[in-house]
Protein backbone atom coordinates (compact mmCIF):
# COMPACT_ATOMS: atom_id res chain seq x y z
CA UNK A 1 0.00 0.00 0.00
CA UNK A 2 1.12 3.25 -1.26
CA UNK A 3 2.55 5.89 1.82
CA UNK A 4 2.11 9.36 -0.69
CA UNK A 5 0.01 9.68 -3.62
CA UNK A 6 0.01 12.14 -6.42
CA UNK A 7 -3.75 13.14 -5.79
CA UNK A 8 -5.12 14.38 -2.78
CA UNK A 9 -7.26 12.29 -0.73
CA UNK A 10 -8.87 13.32 2.83
CA UNK A 11 -8.82 11.24 5.68
CA UNK A 12 -11.72 10.29 7.67
CA UNK A 13 -10.91 11.11 11.19
CA UNK A 14 -12.42 9.30 14.40
CA UNK A 15 -14.24 12.67 15.30
CA UNK A 16 -15.98 12.78 11.91
CA UNK A 17 -16.79 9.21 12.36
CA UNK A 18 -18.61 9.81 15.82
CA UNK A 19 -20.11 12.49 14.22
CA UNK A 20 -21.92 10.44 11.89
CA UNK A 21 -22.48 7.63 14.06
CA UNK A 22 -24.16 9.87 16.39
CA UNK A 23 -27.07 11.38 13.34
CA UNK A 24 -27.31 8.16 12.19
CA UNK A 25 -28.38 6.73 15.64
CA UNK A 26 -31.13 9.39 15.79
CA UNK A 27 -33.12 7.86 13.07
CA UNK A 28 -33.87 11.28 11.43
CA UNK A 29 -36.85 9.80 9.38
CA UNK A 30 -38.96 13.42 9.98
CA UNK A 31 -36.78 15.16 7.58
CA UNK A 32 -37.88 13.16 5.00
CA UNK A 33 -41.67 12.37 5.43
CA UNK A 34 -44.35 15.37 4.34
CA UNK A 35 -42.51 16.12 1.55
CA UNK A 36 -45.49 17.80 0.32
CA UNK A 37 -45.79 20.46 2.86
CA UNK A 38 -42.41 22.02 1.47
CA UNK A 39 -41.02 22.52 5.34
CA UNK A 40 -37.45 20.84 3.69
CA UNK A 41 -36.90 23.92 1.82
CA UNK A 42 -35.38 25.74 4.22
CA UNK A 43 -33.76 22.86 5.74
CA UNK A 44 -29.79 24.30 3.62
CA UNK A 45 -30.26 27.60 5.69
CA UNK A 46 -28.61 26.60 9.10
CA UNK A 47 -25.95 24.85 7.18
CA UNK A 48 -24.99 27.99 5.11
CA UNK A 49 -24.90 30.12 8.15
CA UNK A 50 -22.72 27.94 9.59
CA UNK A 51 -20.31 27.78 7.24
CA UNK A 52 -19.97 31.39 6.90
CA UNK A 53 -19.57 31.92 10.58
CA UNK A 54 -17.31 28.94 10.32
CA UNK A 55 -14.93 29.90 7.69
CA UNK A 56 -14.99 33.68 9.13
CA UNK A 57 -13.64 32.33 12.56
CA UNK A 58 -10.65 31.40 10.48
CA UNK A 59 -9.90 34.55 8.95
CA UNK A 60 -12.63 34.47 5.86
CA UNK A 61 -13.93 38.01 4.75
CA UNK A 62 -17.03 37.81 2.67
CA UNK A 63 -19.18 40.80 2.94
CA UNK A 64 -22.84 40.97 1.85
CA UNK A 65 -22.37 40.64 -1.58
CA UNK A 66 -23.64 37.18 -1.93
CA UNK A 67 -26.74 36.79 -2.36
CA UNK A 68 -27.73 33.51 -4.11
CA UNK A 69 -26.48 30.36 -2.04
CA UNK A 70 -27.17 27.03 -2.58
CA UNK A 71 -25.84 23.53 -0.88
CA UNK A 72 -24.26 21.65 -3.55
CA UNK A 73 -22.40 17.73 -3.55
CA UNK A 74 -18.87 18.73 -2.76
CA UNK A 75 -17.41 21.57 -4.52
CA UNK A 76 -17.17 20.06 -7.88
CA UNK A 77 -20.86 20.39 -8.67
CA UNK A 78 -20.40 24.06 -8.13
CA UNK A 79 -17.62 23.89 -10.03
CA UNK A 80 -19.53 22.39 -13.26
CA UNK A 81 -22.87 24.47 -12.68
CA UNK A 82 -20.44 27.85 -13.00
CA UNK A 83 -18.44 26.31 -15.83
CA UNK A 84 -21.69 25.53 -17.47
CA UNK A 85 -23.42 28.71 -17.21
CA UNK A 86 -19.56 30.34 -18.35
CA UNK A 87 -20.29 28.12 -21.28
CA UNK A 88 -24.28 28.83 -22.38
CA UNK A 89 -22.96 32.28 -22.11
CA UNK A 90 -20.76 32.19 -24.59
CA UNK A 91 -18.06 32.36 -22.47
CA UNK A 92 -14.66 31.50 -23.80
CA UNK A 93 -11.95 30.77 -21.82
CA UNK A 94 -11.07 30.32 -18.40
CA UNK A 95 -7.52 31.51 -16.54
CA UNK A 96 -5.75 29.47 -14.01
CA UNK A 97 -2.18 29.39 -12.29
CA UNK A 98 -0.01 26.32 -13.66
CA UNK A 99 -0.66 23.72 -11.46
CA UNK A 100 -4.10 24.21 -10.02
CA UNK A 101 -6.78 22.21 -9.35
CA UNK A 102 -6.86 20.00 -12.45
CA UNK A 103 -10.91 19.49 -12.10
CA UNK A 104 -11.34 23.32 -13.44
CA UNK A 105 -9.15 21.88 -17.03
CA UNK A 106 -11.06 19.32 -17.40
CA UNK A 107 -14.72 20.36 -16.59
CA UNK A 108 -14.15 23.38 -18.82
CA UNK A 109 -12.52 21.54 -21.85
CA UNK A 110 -15.30 18.86 -21.87
CA UNK A 111 -17.75 22.53 -21.80
CA UNK A 112 -15.87 23.96 -25.17
CA UNK A 113 -13.98 26.38 -22.80
CA UNK A 114 -10.53 27.34 -23.67
CA UNK A 115 -8.07 26.97 -20.51
CA UNK A 116 -5.10 29.28 -20.28
CA UNK A 117 -2.49 28.86 -17.31
CA UNK A 118 -0.04 31.20 -15.79
CA UNK A 119 2.72 31.58 -13.61
CA UNK A 120 1.90 32.32 -10.21
CA UNK A 121 4.74 35.06 -10.10
CA UNK A 122 3.67 39.01 -9.96
CA UNK A 123 6.30 39.66 -12.19
CA UNK A 124 4.18 37.96 -15.27
CA UNK A 125 1.07 38.75 -14.29
CA UNK A 126 1.16 42.19 -15.90
CA UNK A 127 2.40 40.66 -19.29
CA UNK A 128 0.70 37.36 -19.20
CA UNK A 129 -2.89 38.71 -18.47
CA UNK A 130 -2.99 41.47 -21.07
CA UNK A 131 -4.64 38.99 -23.19
CA UNK A 132 -7.16 38.36 -20.68
CA UNK A 133 -11.06 39.37 -22.28
CA UNK A 134 -13.73 41.20 -20.41
CA UNK A 135 -16.23 38.39 -19.77
CA UNK A 136 -13.12 35.99 -18.84
CA UNK A 137 -12.66 34.28 -15.67
CA UNK A 138 -10.14 33.21 -13.28
CA UNK A 139 -10.38 30.49 -10.94
CA UNK A 140 -8.11 30.16 -7.68
CA UNK A 141 -8.15 28.16 -4.86
CA UNK A 142 -7.10 29.42 -1.39
CA UNK A 143 -5.50 27.83 0.30
CA UNK A 144 -3.72 26.93 -2.92
CA UNK A 145 -3.88 23.30 -4.40
CA UNK A 146 -0.92 24.19 -6.33
CA UNK A 147 1.12 23.24 -3.13
CA UNK A 148 -1.27 23.31 -0.05
CA UNK A 149 0.23 26.50 1.23
CA UNK A 150 -2.10 29.46 2.08
CA UNK A 151 -0.85 31.72 -1.03
CA UNK A 152 0.77 35.48 0.72
CA UNK A 153 0.13 37.13 -2.84
CA UNK A 154 -3.60 36.09 -2.92
CA UNK A 155 -4.75 39.79 -1.92
CA UNK A 156 -2.12 41.93 -4.16
CA UNK A 157 -3.31 39.35 -6.45
CA UNK A 158 -6.79 40.45 -6.15
CA UNK A 159 -6.21 44.24 -6.04
CA UNK A 160 -4.21 43.81 -9.02
CA UNK A 161 -6.96 42.34 -11.11
CA UNK A 162 -9.67 44.48 -9.72
CA UNK A 163 -7.66 47.27 -10.85
CA UNK A 164 -6.39 46.05 -14.35
CA UNK A 165 -8.94 43.72 -15.16
CA UNK A 166 -11.90 44.44 -13.17
CA UNK A 167 -14.18 42.75 -16.05
CA UNK A 168 -12.81 39.56 -15.71
CA UNK A 169 -14.28 38.11 -13.29
CA UNK A 170 -12.33 36.02 -10.32
CA UNK A 171 -13.92 32.61 -8.83
CA UNK A 172 -12.26 31.45 -5.48
CA UNK A 173 -12.67 27.72 -4.26
CA UNK A 174 -11.58 27.54 -0.63
CA UNK A 175 -11.88 24.23 -0.14
CA UNK A 176 -9.27 23.41 1.94
CA UNK A 177 -10.25 26.14 4.33
CA UNK A 178 -10.74 23.81 7.33
CA UNK A 179 -8.13 21.41 6.30
CA UNK A 180 -5.37 24.28 8.04
CA UNK A 181 -4.32 24.59 11.46
CA UNK A 182 -3.52 28.82 11.24
CA UNK A 183 -5.44 31.35 10.95
CA UNK A 184 -7.09 32.16 6.73
CA UNK A 185 -7.42 35.65 5.86
CA UNK A 186 -9.22 35.84 3.12
CA UNK A 187 -10.40 38.75 1.97
CA UNK A 188 -13.78 38.56 -0.38
CA UNK A 189 -15.26 41.60 -0.62
CA UNK A 190 -14.06 42.76 -3.88
CA UNK A 191 -16.73 43.12 -6.27
CA UNK A 192 -14.69 41.63 -9.25
CA UNK A 193 -15.16 37.98 -6.71
CA UNK A 194 -18.45 36.39 -8.69
CA UNK A 195 -18.73 33.46 -6.97
CA UNK A 196 -16.83 31.39 -3.69
CA UNK A 197 -17.24 27.35 -3.60
CA UNK A 198 -16.21 25.41 -0.88
CA UNK A 199 -16.54 21.32 0.35
CA UNK A 200 -15.72 20.07 3.48
CA UNK A 201 -14.49 16.98 2.21
CA UNK A 202 -10.98 18.07 2.60
CA UNK A 203 -11.29 19.46 6.01
CA UNK A 204 -13.57 16.23 7.62
CA UNK A 205 -12.60 13.34 5.04
CA UNK A 206 -16.46 13.09 4.05
CA UNK A 207 -15.71 12.68 0.68
CA UNK A 208 -18.75 10.62 -0.64
CA UNK A 209 -21.05 11.99 1.83
CA UNK A 210 -20.92 15.21 -1.34
CA UNK A 211 -21.24 17.95 1.38
CA UNK A 212 -20.49 21.86 -0.01
CA UNK A 213 -21.60 24.78 -1.00
CA UNK A 214 -21.72 28.06 -3.41
CA UNK A 215 -22.08 31.47 -2.95
CA UNK A 216 -22.73 33.92 -5.67
CA UNK A 217 -23.11 37.61 -6.35
CA UNK A 218 -25.89 36.71 -8.92
CA UNK A 219 -28.39 33.51 -9.61
CA UNK A 220 -26.92 30.23 -11.55
CA UNK A 221 -30.09 29.27 -12.51
CA UNK A 222 -28.98 25.23 -12.73
CA UNK A 223 -28.88 25.24 -9.06
CA UNK A 224 -32.69 26.78 -8.19
CA UNK A 225 -33.79 23.49 -7.77
CA UNK A 226 -31.32 23.27 -4.76
CA UNK A 227 -34.14 24.34 -2.35
CA UNK A 228 -36.39 20.73 -3.49
CA UNK A 229 -33.46 18.59 -4.45
CA UNK A 230 -30.73 19.01 -1.79
CA UNK A 231 -29.26 15.77 0.27
CA UNK A 232 -30.95 16.46 3.16
CA UNK A 233 -28.64 14.14 5.65
CA UNK A 234 -25.31 15.60 4.39
CA UNK A 235 -26.41 19.13 5.23
CA UNK A 236 -27.73 17.90 8.92
CA UNK A 237 -24.18 16.53 9.09
CA UNK A 238 -22.25 19.19 7.50
CA UNK A 239 -23.32 21.58 10.03
CA UNK A 240 -22.97 19.08 12.65
CA UNK A 241 -19.22 18.89 11.84
CA UNK A 242 -19.01 22.21 12.00
CA UNK A 243 -20.46 22.96 15.04
CA UNK A 244 -18.23 20.01 16.82
CA UNK A 245 -14.59 21.64 15.64
CA UNK A 246 -13.72 24.93 14.89
CA UNK A 247 -12.39 24.95 11.12
CA UNK A 248 -8.75 25.07 12.66
CA UNK A 249 -9.66 22.19 15.65
CA UNK A 250 -8.62 18.93 13.34
CA UNK A 251 -5.84 20.20 11.25
CA UNK A 252 -4.40 21.74 14.79
CA UNK A 253 -4.96 18.02 16.26
CA UNK A 254 -2.81 16.13 13.35
CA UNK A 255 -0.35 18.25 12.68
CA UNK A 256 2.24 16.21 14.59
CA UNK A 257 1.10 13.37 12.45
CA UNK A 258 1.55 14.71 8.93
CA UNK A 259 5.07 15.61 10.26
CA UNK A 260 5.88 12.05 11.45
CA UNK A 261 4.27 11.01 8.08
CA UNK A 262 6.41 12.84 6.45
CA UNK A 263 9.49 11.88 8.20
CA UNK A 264 9.07 8.49 7.35
CA UNK A 265 8.40 8.32 4.00
CA UNK A 266 11.79 11.09 3.79
CA UNK A 267 13.53 8.74 5.15
CA UNK A 268 12.40 5.88 2.91
CA UNK A 269 12.70 8.06 -0.53
CA UNK A 270 9.62 7.69 -1.09
CA UNK A 271 9.67 11.93 -1.20
CA UNK A 272 11.88 14.47 -2.33
CA UNK A 273 14.43 15.48 0.55
CA UNK A 274 13.83 18.86 0.45
CA UNK A 275 9.68 18.27 0.83
CA UNK A 276 8.08 20.00 3.83
CA UNK A 277 4.70 20.27 5.82
CA UNK A 278 2.15 22.03 3.75
CA UNK A 279 -0.30 24.37 5.29
CA UNK A 280 -3.09 21.83 4.71
CA UNK A 281 -2.60 19.08 7.09
CA UNK A 282 -2.55 16.15 4.65
CA UNK A 283 0.11 17.18 1.85
CA UNK A 284 4.10 18.13 1.47
CA UNK A 285 5.80 19.99 -1.03
CA UNK A 286 8.52 21.45 -2.08
CA UNK A 287 8.94 24.70 -3.80
CA UNK A 288 9.68 25.57 -7.27
CA UNK A 289 11.71 25.96 -9.90
CA UNK A 290 12.21 22.32 -10.13
CA UNK A 291 13.82 20.38 -13.13
CA UNK A 292 11.18 18.11 -14.37
CA UNK A 293 13.80 15.16 -13.71
CA UNK A 294 12.82 15.55 -9.72
CA UNK A 295 9.17 15.11 -9.97
CA UNK A 296 9.70 12.01 -11.75
CA UNK A 297 12.49 10.77 -9.61
CA UNK A 298 10.73 11.41 -6.53
CA UNK A 299 7.15 10.52 -7.32
CA UNK A 300 5.63 13.99 -6.50
CA UNK A 301 3.26 15.50 -8.69
CA UNK A 302 4.36 18.81 -10.55
CA UNK A 303 2.65 21.45 -9.83
CA UNK A 304 3.27 24.88 -11.06
CA UNK A 305 7.35 24.96 -10.68
CA UNK A 306 7.08 22.55 -7.72
CA UNK A 307 6.32 19.49 -6.12
CA UNK A 308 3.45 18.33 -4.16
CA UNK A 309 2.89 15.41 -2.02
CA UNK A 310 -0.35 13.12 -0.21
CA UNK A 311 0.42 12.17 2.50
CA UNK A 312 -3.07 10.78 3.52
CA UNK A 313 -2.17 7.44 3.29
CA UNK A 314 0.40 6.79 5.73
CA UNK A 315 -1.60 9.57 8.22
CA UNK A 316 -4.70 7.62 7.77
CA UNK A 317 -3.02 4.31 9.10
CA UNK A 318 -1.77 5.93 11.92
CA UNK A 319 -5.32 7.42 13.02
CA UNK A 320 -7.25 4.64 12.16
CA UNK A 321 -5.05 1.59 12.49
Amino acid sequence: MADVTRTVFGIYYPESRRVVDELWSEKPHTWYERNYTGYQDSMHRGFLERWRAWAGESGVQLGGGYTSEYPTAGANEGIHALLALHAARRGRRIHVFAGEYEGYSFLAAALGIEVVAHRRDPSTWEESLGAAQPGDQFWISQPSAIDGNLWDGFAAFADWMAARAPEVQLIADLTYVGAVAMETPIDLRGANVAAVLWSLSKPFGVYYHRIGGLLARAEVPTLRGHLWFKNLFSVHLGERLMAAHPARDLPSRYKDRQRQALEQTRAAGLVAAEARPSDVVMLASVPGPLPAAAAREHGGHARGDGLRFCLSPLMDRMINP
